[in-house]
């Protein structure tokens, strides 16, 4: 069961959407939603200061980290007290809070596994994402000890969800997760997708016994066949008027085989045009 709603907040338009989420699950699942900002500390570290004294004209940097941290302080109150009062004219339960930290890094530190945490899929510094290690909506993915939802470019009420299933432990997580939470949003329909290789009785049988065990909700199941993060991306974009939100399984490869082929859960939320909600 959900204990809270955390949203990462950084002023960007894809965090306004987020937000927006975390509002509309807060009031749906009637728990309380924290708007999150982070100030990121590397902001304030010599290089990023020296580049911007420099492009000033300042020669010494010493008084102008202090201007930098209020106005970013400033600006932290600003998105935050935003969010805030939106939530509040929704009828939503919401406190706010901020920090200096990794971004990544303190997001991940506040979430517990009973929470779910909602993040815009680009931030304000996306561009730079390369040079950090990755996008901030990613790395939350793949550290956060509770499931992560991240949000496309528009908002839209859940009502119509896509479930990747290819009976792994995680992808039982995300059906039971379904079955178990996400049934308090009023979902009209669920479509499974599960991606064989080739054509397999045996396989479909195996795919259909698990999901009667542990998805406990009315849906509809279509196997596919090929590599699963083209079939399924295809699939989610050839219908992305169709559905609301992709539930998946996070990262269930193993480091080493991520490392060299990839991950099938990166491919599908970087190139897919629907919400996502990541399960652990």
């Amino acid at each position: 069961m959900i204990k809270r709603i955390l949203v990462g907040l950084d002023g960007s338009e894809a965090s306004r959407i987020a937000g927006k989420y975390g509002i509309y699950l807060s009031k749906k699942l009637k728990k309380p939603v924290i708007g999150i900002h982070i100030i990121d500390i590397r902001l304030l570290e010599g290089p990023f200061i020296e580049d911007i004294a420099g492009a000033l004209g300042f020669t010494v940097y010493s008084d102008f980290t202090p201007k930098i941290r209020e106005a970013l302080e400033k600006r932290a109150d600003i998105i935050l007290n935003t969010f805030a009062q939106e939530c509040r004219e929704q009828g939503g339960d919401c406190s706010i809070v901020s920090a200096y930290g990794i971004v990544v890094n303190e997001i991940v530190n506040m979430a517990d596994p009973e929470d779910i945490v909602v993040v815009g899929k680009k931030g304000q510094h996306s561009e730079f994402a390369a040079l950090f290690l990755g996008s901030t909506s990613e790395g939350v993915a793949r550290k956060a000890p509770c499931p992560v939802m991240v949000t496309h470019l528009e908002f839209r009420e859940i009502k119509n969800v896509i479930l990747a299933f290819d009976g792994r432990e995680k992808s039982i997580h995300a059906a039971q997760y379904i079955s178990d939470t996400l049934k308090e949003l009023e979902i009209s329909n669920v479509t499974v997708l599960s991606v064989l290789e080739e054509e397999s009785k045996e396989k479909q049988g195996h795919i259909q016994e698990l999901l009667k065990e542990y998805l406990k909700i009315e849906y509809e199941l279509k196997f596919l066949y090929g590599y699963p993060e083209e079939e399924i991306t295809e699939f989610v974009n050839n219908n992305k008027e169709k559905f609301d939100l992709i539930v998946m399984g996070a990262y269930g490869e193993s480091p080493i085989k991520e490392l060299i082929l990839g991950s099938t859960t990166s491919y599908i939320l970087n190139h897919t045009e629907i919400p996502a909600l990541l399960v652990k």
